[in-house]
């Protein structure tokens, strides 16, 4: 007999990913509690600042050992910004890993810092059952595009952006990390996740942010150009960008105005404007609560750059 095959309906889910914190802190001091709070079990060096980390939910094989090379979730990410003195900068995700030892330790201590000031917001979109997302991608000249390969030569995440300008949009399939981590079948048919930072100091303004930074998110309708030598270049430039940086100035110029004029597929990044603004007044209320458990204040320096 037969199965029949249940296509499973696309769907798109808001959320807030991450938080950032600015709160003062006596650098001298700060050199010295991070040694300290290494000897924890679940504080780790890394880069220019520690992580805390949560290892309940990794796969673990037969042998005990952790699942390669899937690294334990990080709860949250501690340093002192080169360019701010006397300030420690907390990243945390509110939604994950807060009830584990080092989540409840990174709680404790947000609450006892002083002068603390939100001044970004990760927002995702998981976009269920709709295998378009893949081929999505940010069209915007002059930012820089780190593309990571899968063992099937796939694109499995894409950086759009320079972490450190705070302007950076991630894409990434969601699906093969939830996999990876926990060892089991993700019962979709694919789960694609796209991160936007938002930075700003007032919240009222995140959904003309987001439309703002989802319009340059799109696929070219190469195919619908009359012209082949059109459809090339648009298409290189989709799959092949070095081809478009090694032209010069005015062929670059030219290439950039097809690409503008080329007609684009955008219904998934308007359903994800569309899907912000109908959970904005959830995700605003969520985000005004974890501030005023915290008495965290908007960033009123901070500088909105998109």
């Amino acid at each position: 007999m037969s199965r029949e095959v249940v296509e499973k309906s696309a769907e798109i889910k808001v959320s807030i990913d991450r938080l950032t914190v600015v709160a003062d802190y006596p650098s001298d001091r700060l050199d010295n509690d991070m040694r300290k709070w290494m000897s924890k079990p679940f504080v780790q060096d890394i880069s220019d600042g520690i992580q805390v980390v949560d290892e309940r939910n990794c796969y673990f094989d037969d042998f005990g050992n952790r699942h390669a090379p899937v690294a334990p979730e990080q709860v949250a990410f501690m340093h002192s910004p080169k360019f701010l003195r006397d300030k420690l900068r907390i990243d945390f995700n509110p939604n994950h890993g807060l009830d584990s030892e080092g989540g409840q330790w990174v709680l404790q201590l947000i609450a006892k810092l002083q002068n603390k000031h939100f001044s970004r917001c990760d927002i995702a979109f998981d976009i269920f059952n709709e295998p378009t997302a893949q081929d999505y991608q940010v069209y915007r000249f002059g930012t820089g595009k780190q593309i990571i390969m899968g063992p099937d030569g796939k694109m499995q995440t894409t950086y759009y952006g320079s972490m450190k300008s705070g302007q950076q949009i991630r894409q990434y399939n969601k699906k093969l990390e939830e996999q990876a981590r926990h060892g089991k079948l993700v019962n979709v048919d694919s789960w694609w996740r796209v991160e936007l930072q938002l930075r700003g100091n007032k919240i009222a303004d995140y959904p003309s942010l987001v439309r703002k930074m989802l319009e340059e998110f799109y696929i070219p309708e190469y195919k619908s150009l009359k012209n082949p030598s059109q459809q090339a270049m648009v298409y290189s430039m989709m799959h092949e960008p070095t081809i478009y940086a090694s032209g010069s100035e005015n062929t670059r110029a030219r290439w950039r105005k097809l690409l503008r004029e080329t007609p684009k597929d955008n219904r998934l990044s308007v359903a994800m404007a569309k899907k912000f603004v109908e959970d904005f007044q959830r995700l605003e209320y969520e985000l005004q609560s974890i501030m005023n458990r915290f008495d965290v204040v908007a960033d009123e320096d901070d500088t909105i750059n998109l």
